[in-house]
């Protein structure tokens, strides 16, 4: 029998091989791939070029670590084979039999089989015939056979002819040089590593498409049970998933509708756009909602609801689709009742409007008469129809009082329906707070006296101008200084105060009456509110004064408040803006 190998000197190995020779095989490939490496430009240059060599390099190497399965039953035929391509950097697995080669080409990750002649027995031939049909797809493993010297010369022989149909295999006659064979060997290794790298692909293939599988399952459970209108479709207008809010509000289901130009047909019948048409390629950014307005969507049923529409767009499909997801929310109540409230404000302005004009209307009629009686008491007090008694005289006098008491509150109620109406001018420029302040005692005198009060004034006012209407200002302290006065016992202390900072003028009229309950604080400048503060008997009045008074401080860009304690007093402080 033929041995399988012939060393490089031409001497057939029977037994063993010498390692000196061993080594000077894988020596020579060492050098000879340090040399291409040497004088490769690749390797020089470096860069992108250099990658890639060092990449087919490396998977060159992957190849070399592939196992080598050899079936040679022949002599130490096997053992010698072993050490001479282990010598070259493969790695190797010698078999007992056919079986043995089957089972680890099933099992694990196979290079190359290198079989002897011998090895194809009735049974081996057999058993390598079914493994071989066992392959998967992606798989076609390399076989080298080696044959006895002089067979390949005519027809190949029967007994190889099965397995050469079959499988990929090379067959070389014997004796074989060594380097034929470990580059055929390294030849068949690349080859099988190239399989086994579709394989990889494949099942990374398989997993990823697993993967989307499980994602889209995911995604159309978490969309069909939104608690709100969601639907999932394609750029091509197929509907892929509808949440159930959408076909409940609706009344239209995903099994009779399956496009968005479907769906528009039978909800959008108004539309000449429908929201849902996707924008042109490129018009959407993926991850970016983008709103489509509100509109009006006709249900199965015939009524009407109101949507608010959001589109985001996900991503592309395998098939290249864009994957867009649009939500919408019903306002439809939302709506009516933003109506029916601008509907019921623009019913109380009208109303408060109407009250405004009546108020304005009744209040000039109401004056006309006044002013006759004011006319009449006079001329009476005058003695222009004859001499009157002290008695008739004191009766005229309360006549004159309870006319002009009457013309302050009718006053009071037209300007208050001016100011409702937007009919007071409140002007804003620089004015000098000394003349106003200095000109409030002439207007109280005869009422400070009445209740024998003191009445104080800070002679520090200061000189900086505050932006404001000198007439509203006086206004507004006029009735701070009467009301104090009201609601001071006789004997009582009354004071105007000044201060100012960076950016208001403050003028606070402070009294020692019988103050304002906590509670009652905000409620005093409401129109028509009054606080009995002495709660022994109630004031005269409308309760206008101070909501009167602070709607014309703020309208000069001030402020009115109060600070009060219950039995010391109270101070009401009038913030004007530094001109």
């Amino acid at each position: 029998m033929a041995s399988i190998l012939c060393l490089p000197n031409g001497r057939k190995a029977v037994g063993t091989v010498r390692t000196a020779e061993k080594l000077t095989l894988s020596e020579k490939f060492s050098e000879k791939e340090a040399n291409r490496q040497r004088n490769d430009p690749l390797h020089a240059t470096g860069g992108t070029e250099k990658r890639v060599a060092v990449q087919i390099i490396e998977r060159s190497h992957e190849a070399d670590t592939l196992p080598v399965l050899l079936l040679t039953p022949t002599g130490h035929d096997s053992i010698v084979a072993q050490r001479v391509l282990e010598g070259a950097g493969f790695s190797t697995r010698i078999c007992n039999d056919m079986r043995s080669v089957c089972d680890r080409l099933r099992d694990e990750e196979v290079g190359v089989i290198l079989l002897s002649e011998e090895a194809l027995t009735a049974g081996g031939r057999e058993t390598l015939s079914d493994a071989l049909d066992c392959q998967p797809s992606w798989s076609d493993v390399p076989i080298i056979l080696l044959t006895g010297q002089d067979e390949l010369s005519g027809n190949l022989p029967q007994v190889l002819r099965g397995i050469v149909l079959k499988g990929n295999v090379t067959l070389l006659e014997r004796p074989v040089r060594v380097a034929t064979l470990t580059t055929v060997i390294r030849s068949g290794l690349r080859a099988r590593q190239r399989q086994l790298d579709v394989k990889t692909y494949i099942e990374e293939r398989n997993a990823t498409e697993i993967f989307l599988r499980e994602s889209e399952a995911r995604l159309r459970a978490a969309v069909q049970a939104a608690p709100y209108p969601l639907m999932l479709h394609a750029s091509d207008g197929e509907i892929m998933q509808l949440s159930e809010a959408w076909m409940t509000l609706t009344g239209y289901y995903q099994t009779a509708v399956t496009t968005t130009d479907e769906w528009a047909k039978l909800a959008l019948p108004g539309e000449a756009v429908s929201p849902l048409k996707p924008p042109p390629q490129g018009d959407d950014s993926e991850g970016e909602s983008i709103h489509l307005g509100e509109h009006v969507v006709r249900a199965a049923d015939g009524s009407d609801q109101i949507w608010d529409f959001h589109r985001v767009s996900l991503g592309n499909l395998p098939d290249g689709r864009r994957l867009m997801l649009t939500a919408a929310i019903d306002v439809t109540s939302y709506r009516r009742l933003l109506e029916s409230e601008t509907a019921a404000r623009q019913e109380a302005e009208e109303a408060n409007s109407a009250k405004s004009k009546f108020l304005a209307t009744m209040s000039h009629e109401l004056r006309t008469p006044l002013n006759a009686i004011a006319g009449y008491a006079q001329l009476l007090s005058l003695g222009v129809r004859g001499p009157i008694t002290e008695a008739q005289k004191e009766d005229i006098e309360r006549i004159d009082r309870s006319q002009r008491h009457l013309l302050s509150l009718i006053n009071d109620i037209l300007n208050f329906a001016k100011i409702e109406a937007g009919h007071v001018n409140v002007a804003s420029a620089p004015m000098g707070l000394g003349g106003v302040i200095e000109s409030l005692k002439e207007f109280v005198e005869p009422q400070l006296r009445a209740k024998d009060l003191t009445f104080t004034m800070d002679e520090d006012i200061p000189q900086t101008e505050a932006c404001g209407d000198p007439d509203k200002v006086r206004q507004i302290l006029i009735n701070l200084l009467s009301n104090a006065i009201k609601f001071t016992a006789d004997g009582g202390h009354i004071a105007v105060e000044c201060e100012e900072d960076d950016k208001m003028i403050y003028i606070s009229v402070r009294d020692d009456g019988a103050g304002i309950p906590k509670d009652k604080l905000d409620a005093i400048f409401e129109p028509f509110v009054q606080v009995t503060r002495d709660y022994a008997s109630p004031q005269q009045g409308t309760g206008l004064g101070l909501s009167i008074s602070r709607d014309l401080a703020r309208r000069m860009g001030g402020d009115l408040t109060v600070s009060s304690t219950f039995g010391e007093g109270s101070r009401f402080t009038l913030a004007l803006p530094r001109a």
